[in-house]
C-alpha cells in the first residue's frame, strides 16, 4: 500500500512540475518533460526488443510495440498539459 501512495505522490509531483514549467515565460521549457519522457519510451521499447529473447520477429515487435504504447502513456499526459497552457501552438 506505501509503494501505491509513493507513486501517486510522485505523479502528482511530475504533473506539478509539468505545470510549472509551462507557466514560465519561456514556452520551449514547458516541452522539457514530454520530450524526456518519449525518449524513456523509445529506449524501452528497442531494449524490450533487443533483449527479449522471444523466437520470432512478430511476437517481438508486438511486444516492442506494447512496451512502447504503455510507456507512451506519460508522455500523452504532459503533452496535454502543455497543449492546454499554450493552446494549439507548438
Amino acid at each position: 500500500m506505501n509503494n501505491v501512495i509513493a507513486l501517486i505522490v510522485i505523479m502528482v509531483a511530475v504533473a506539478m512540475l509539468q505545470v510549472y514549467l509551462c507557466r514560465r515565460e519561456n514556452r520551449r521549457i514547458g516541452l522539457i518533460l514530454p520530450i524526456l519522457s518519449f525518449t524513456i519510451s523509445i529506449v524501452a521499447a528497442v531494449g524490450m526488443a533487443l533483449y527479449s529473447g522471444l523466437p520470432n520477429f512478430i511476437s517481438m515487435a508486438f511486444l516492442a510495440l506494447q512496451t512502447f504504447l504503455l510507456m507512451s502513456i506519460p508522455t500523452a499526459i504532459l503533452a496535454g498539459i502543455y497543449v492546454l497552457y499554450h493552446g494549439r501552438r507548438l
